[in-house]
């Protein structure tokens, strides 16, 4: 196990800013990846939307643009729970860069064995358990969503709640076009 998913690095003081900068700008290229696969979620979304919303589809048509949409919501809410883990990432790689940056004055200050001299293990679980709260909080908050959203006819017709949504949306904007 290694500092910030680092090889050799097992303090703080074995970390550089320049490796830093260099994950961070993987980190970066990542983020730019997943917002690009949302709007294209949202765009396949939106097309499949407008497509079905148009008159004279059988239910059959209706149920297949649903469930498209539906695996479209579906990979566009994977993209951005994936980005939120990359802007965790990126916010312990940034905080990292400015603890190394300090480390002068944290010298000066007694404080910098201190914080170098925690195990790597204990750093790395701190590190951890930050971006695991985080992540179980925005979980949490889904899953109450998810089940107040779902309603019985949903369940006994096995239909997902996002396809149920998918097609109330489309069948609103049917009556919008009537």
């Amino acid at each position: 196990m290694a500092v910030l998913w680092f090889g050799k690095a097992k303090k703080l003081e074995d970390l550089n800013v320049k490796d830093l900068k260099k994950e961070r700008l993987v980190q970066e290229v990542q983020q730019d990846q997943l917002v690009s696969r949302i709007r294209r979620a949202q765009d396949e979304y939106d097309g499949m939307l407008d497509a079905a919303a148009e008159p004279g589809l059988s239910d059959g048509e209706l149920d297949v643009a649903a469930y498209k949409m539906d695996m479209a919501d579906r990979r566009k809410t994977k993209a951005e729970a994936d980005l939120q883990g990359v802007i965790t990432r990126l916010q312990v790689v940034d905080a990292t860069i400015d603890v190394l940056g300090q480390r002068k004055e944290l010298e000066q200050k007694g404080i910098w064995k201190s914080i170098n001299d925690i195990p790597e293990d204990k750093l790395q679980q701190q590190l951890e358990e930050f971006a695991i709260e985080r992540k179980e909080s925005v979980l949490n908050v889904n899953k109450i969503a998810e089940m107040l959203e779902t309603d019985p006819l949903t369940v006994k017709s096995h239909r997902t709640a996002g396809m149920r949504r998918a097609r109330a949306a489309i069948e609103e904007a049917r009556t919008g076009r009537s």
